[in-house]
């Protein structure tokens, strides 16, 4: 979208369990990974961008990852995450306009609102997916995938993934260490 920025890392507080977060975690003040150190190198057909983030006890290194000929542009993490009682989310903001998300589900996909006309709809503030959740307007669309994770949150334009939460309950260590994954930006035209 324009003059929006994609790909930030945003970390909020939270004082849930394992099993749930409030509905409000996104309305307090989010904190945000800065920017260490950023590299570009060309390596045969792909053109990678090499980056570290730090916060508080934590570090993410990221190759964000575009391949000549590829529509996809991948973003390889791996993340140190050593928080407590927070939580850490990516979006992207994009320029689509879309009163539905499709979601991916085990046996095919399903259809969630990105709008909170009601209150079924604001419950909805964090959905389920497997591997890809995309929104898509008639001539162009953007689907979200990833090869891990599992909770989005798919309001208006903005495509979001919930990357590492740290509860203290009932495991006080739940996701603390290293973590590798990647998720993945994927335009397209038409809307399937």
């Amino acid at each position: 979208k324009p003059g929006a920025k994609g790909n930030v890392f945003k970390v909020y507080h939270e004082q849930g369990d394992a099993w749930d977060f409030s509905i409000q975690y996104n309305k307090r003040p989010s904190m945000y990974f800065i920017l260490e150190t950023s590299h570009y190198e060309k390596d045969g057909p792909k053109a990678v961008m090499h980056q570290t983030y730090t916060y508080g006890k934590s570090r993410i290194e990221q190759s964000i990852i575009l391949t000549d000929g590829s529509r996809r542009l991948d973003f390889e993490t791996k993340a140190y995450w050593y928080e407590d009682n927070k939580m850490l989310r990516t979006s992207f903001p994009v320029d689509i306009s879309a009163t539905d998300a499709t979601c991916d589900i085990q046996f095919g996909s399903i259809k969630r609102p990105t709008h909170d006309n009601t209150s079924f709809d604001m419950a909805k503030y964090e959905i389920s997916a497997q591997k890809w959740v995309d929104i898509s307007q008639p001539d162009y669309g953007v689907a979200l995938l990833n090869d891990c994770k599992y909770g989005y949150c798919v309001k208006e334009n903005t495509l979001d993934l919930n990357l590492l939460r740290s509860p203290g309950y009932p495991d006080e260590s739940a996701d603390r260490g290293e973590h590798l994954f990647t998720y993945s930006l994927y335009p397209h035209p038409g809307n399937h």
